[in-house]
């Protein structure tokens, strides 16, 4: 996958993030292109609504044999509830922008990292941050 893939696909996250006016969206993508995408809905749907879980409820509607084809994209780092269910989702590859530390100056955040629950699962997956970091951490503003 190259860089310019990477890119397209967290701008389609960021977009997913605006349509709530959120700083969160995220977009699961399969091999050949097709893909899903949410949006935080805690304020209406409660805490456990982030974008990333509402999301993989939709990763359904992929139709794909082995998840771990799957990359999710999101305008942040998955925290260590959405990273789980990541895991528990079977997906192959996270790619984020901006971090948790970069969301914790805007809020409250657990500081453990993707990869730190990414290195507990019983499969290998890819992690990446920082992809269009600077735009991202624009959602907060």
């Amino acid at each position: 996958m190259n860089s310019k893939d990477r890119e397209y696909w967290i701008q389609k996250a960021i977009e997913q993030a605006k349509l709530n006016e959120t700083p969160f969206g995220a977009i699961i993508v399969d091999p050949e292109g097709r893909h899903v995408g949410a949006y935080n809905t805690t304020s209406k749907d409660g805490p456990a609504a982030h974008a990333e879980i509402n999301v993989i409820q939709l990763m359904s509607q992929l139709d794909v044999e082995d998840p771990r084809a799957l990359t999710l994209y999101s305008t942040v780092e998955p925290c260590p509830m959405c990273m789980s269910a990541i895991v528990w989702a079977g997906i192959g590859q996270v790619v984020f922008g901006a971090s948790i530390d970069d969301a914790a100056n805007f809020g409250k955040q657990l500081h453990i990292s993707s990869k730190q629950i990414a290195e507990l699962a019983w499969y290998p997956i890819q992690v990446e941050g920082g992809v269009l970091k600077d735009e991202c951490k624009r959602l907060f503003t």
